[in-house]
């Protein structure tokens, strides 16, 4: 399979999981008990008042004829108004996705960075020395550190003390860059300390696994030295695992993302999806729900088509 079919697979692939992402965000926003109109209106407000609600935003019609109304619009790259603020959600979404990245961008460089040092690091230290038992304790110690424990320790010792860094009040990254760091490290600590251990994890086997193949060993029989097995064939083994974490990694910053933005006092996007939802604000909500799906499966497209790129056996459908 050549590579632009396998390119052309992959995107027609991804846009089969984004109408499906879509026709389920719209069900599952259906099937959930209550109403706009009960969290505006309030639980004495009379039937006539929730119907004239609910028609004035269109919730009274068929949901066949909602999700059609909410699909085209969509292809037409509108995310529909806010029942809340009244404002388009594009713009909301727009002002509210950039907290969110930055924090995973912070936290991912991360992540990477020391996931990657001590993952290798810990692969390659005698098998028997201590250095190898505290690298492997340091990998398990980053696993157990939950956002909710990492940030609440963080916001006390930031708060309660004069440190460098700032709890909440977001900076714009465009109106003082210094400002905005001393802002965004914290959340960005807290939602990649995690993340190091799984990356190590991940890094730490697959350097394992090809430093004990046969071809590994016969090069090392014919004199090649320890550095020189590693540069060949290290990285090009470690990738596809490290990209695999690093896409469901993702997947899990919507979550990961509303604890450090609750913690921290942002107005990311995780917590302005978390909010439509207390409000039953649907069309927020989907909005929001379907920006961060759509860039989740254009990453992960993106790393599939990588996959590619690094091992062409992907691309000709062989799998060794």
């Amino acid at each position: 399979m050549q590579l632009a079919k396998f390119v052309a697979l992959r995107l027609g692939a991804a846009a089969a999981t984004m109408f499906g992402l879509v026709l389920v965000t719209f069900l599952a926003l259906q099937l959930v008990p209550g109403s706009y109109a009960d969290i505006i209106l309030g639980p004495q407000a009379t039937d006539t008042a929730r119907a004239n609600l609910s028609k004035e935003y269109g919730l009274d019609r068929p949901a066949h004829v909602q999700f059609g109304t909410w699909l085209l619009h969509l292809l037409q790259g509108d995310l529909g108004t806010s029942l809340r603020s009244g404002q388009p959600v594009a713009s909301e979404v727009a002002s509210k996705a950039p907290v969110t990245i930055e924090i995973a961008a912070i936290g991912g460089a991360m992540a990477l960075l020391f996931g990657l040092a001590l993952g290798l690091a810990a692969a390659l230290a005698p098998a028997t020395s201590k250095r190898r038992t505290v690298l492997r304790l340091s990998n398990l110690a980053f696993l157990s550190m939950p956002e909710i424990l990492v940030g609440g320790v963080l916001v006390y010792l930031f708060s309660t003390y004069v440190l460098p860094l700032t709890v909440g009040g977001w900076v714009p990254i465009s109106e003082d860059p210094a400002a905005n760091l001393q802002v965004a490290l914290l959340p960005g600590i807290t939602v990649g300390l995690l993340w190091i251990g799984f990356v190590a994890a991940a890094t730490r086997g697959a350097v394992e696994s090809v430093m004990s193949e046969a071809y590994v060993s016969a090069a090392a029989a014919r004199g090649a030295t320890r550095r020189q097995l590693v540069q060949r064939h290290v990285p090009r083994n470690i990738a596809i695992p490290v990209l695999t974490v690093f896409g469901v990694y993702l997947g899990y910053l919507l979550g990961g993302a509303v604890i450090a933005e609750y913690l921290f006092s942002l107005n990311g996007l995780g917590r302005y999806v978390v909010d439509a939802a207390k409000q039953r604000d649907y069309t927020a909500l989907q909005g929001g729900v379907v920006f961060a799906g759509a860039v989740f499966i254009t990453v992960n497209m993106a790393i599939d088509i990588l996959y590619g790129v690094i091992d062409p056996r992907i691309t000709d459908g062989r799998s060794s």
